[in-house]
């Protein structure tokens, strides 16, 4: 049966319009005349159910040849997990050099990286994974709020650590990417399952497929900002302290993390004017941060070494700013999504 079928509405009585069902499909199931239906709506759409119906179970087969390292299957999975595959079967090549500590390390890192990943089936060169997640557990807007808190939190530190250049703060830092990378897989999972399915759209509250793009975006954003935490904790590590040259990018990273908080509360208040704000103020600073890029920065009589160490760490907050205001942009897509005016005042 195609996937887009054009059907006559015809009227029966005078109050009730019918329209007939595709053969295939009552086949494929298992209805019988007689047979009732579930017949839900989402906006001015109708989702028709059959009585049962079996979770769907998308499934991929990956096979793992020689030559290849464990990021590379790490890949696989991940775009496997993201595209909305619940049963990922993976065959591992039997001359593949010390085949058990390969697959063990593949195991660790999907269990690190990826929520709600279990292996159901194991032999000593396959294994099947199954995703256990039901996003009904975690609505779409509070995993945001999670991934919002886990980025803020590190920008904070970050903070901490332009201040007293404590390297166990860079350590805390860096740890914690993990944890953000997992609510961004999750996130882009479940916004990949509701371009399949209107009834995990509405469950995610999501009205039209036009806002998943955006959110889409503000969750990738998240975790790039979460990146730029991580490459400033690794520049204070690789210098060993900060200490003569945070004055110099301390006060642009305040204000980093002051508009993207204000990014994020536009997004909970679906507020036009507030995003507005953010993309003019981002627009001003990232002008600020190149002023001091090319002037500060050159005069300042700090050595050469932490004159590099703060050229990267300013380039790290360009982009965090960056970042902010692309959150922005994507919370005014998704205000004109859900509605049909919009005051420009």
């Amino acid at each position: 049966m195609a996937g887009l079928e054009r059907r006559r509405v015809q009227r029966t009585g005078s109050s009730s319009f019918i329209i007939t069902l595709p053969k295939e499909w009552v086949e494929a199931v298992k209805l019988k005349s007689g047979d009732y239906v579930v017949i839900e709506r989402y906006g001015d759409k109708l989702v028709l159910i059959p009585p049962v119906v079996e979770p769907t179970q998308l499934k991929i087969n990956i096979k793992v040849y020689p030559g290849v390292d464990v990021a590379q299957v790490f890949r696989g999975i991940l775009g496997s997990y993201i595209t909305g595959y619940s049963i990922i079967n993976i065959v591992f090549d039997k001359n593949i050099p010390e085949l058990a500590k390969f697959i063990s390390e593949v195991k660790n890192l999907a269990r690190i990286k990826l929520p709600g990943i279990e292996v159901i089936e194991e032999t000593y060169n396959t294994i099947t994974f199954k995703v256990l997640l039901n996003i009904q557990e975690i609505p779409l807007i509070n995993a945001i709020k999670r991934l919002h808190l886990i980025v803020n939190s590190m920008l904070q530190d970050s903070i901490m650590l332009l201040k007293t250049s404590d390297l166990n703060i860079a350590h805390g830092i860096i740890q914690r990417d993990d944890e953000a990378d997992r609510f961004h897989h999750m996130i882009a999972r479940e916004l990949s399952t509701a371009l399949l399915d209107i009834k995990t759209q509405h469950d995610l509250g999501i009205t039209s497929t036009a806002e998943i793009l955006s959110y889409r975006i503000i969750a990738r954003n998240l975790e790039r900002i979460a990146d730029h935490a991580v490459n400033i904790a690794k520049r204070v590590l690789a210098a060993d302290g900060f200490k003569s040259g945070s004055s110099i990018v301390l006060d642009y990273l305040v204000k980093d993390t002051e508009l993207f908080n204000k990014a994020m509360n536009a997004l909970y208040t679906l507020s036009r004017r507030e995003a507005e704000e953010v993309i003019n103020e981002v627009k001003i600073h990232v002008n600020n941060i190149e002023d001091a890029l090319y002037n500060t920065v050159v005069t300042s009589p700090i050595d050469v070494k932490e004159k590099v160490v703060a050229t990267l760490i300013l380039d790290s907050i360009k982009r965090i700013a960056r970042y902010s205001n692309g959150i922005a942009e994507s919370v005014l897509n998704i205000k004109i999504a859900k509605t049909t005016e919009i005051d420009i005042k």
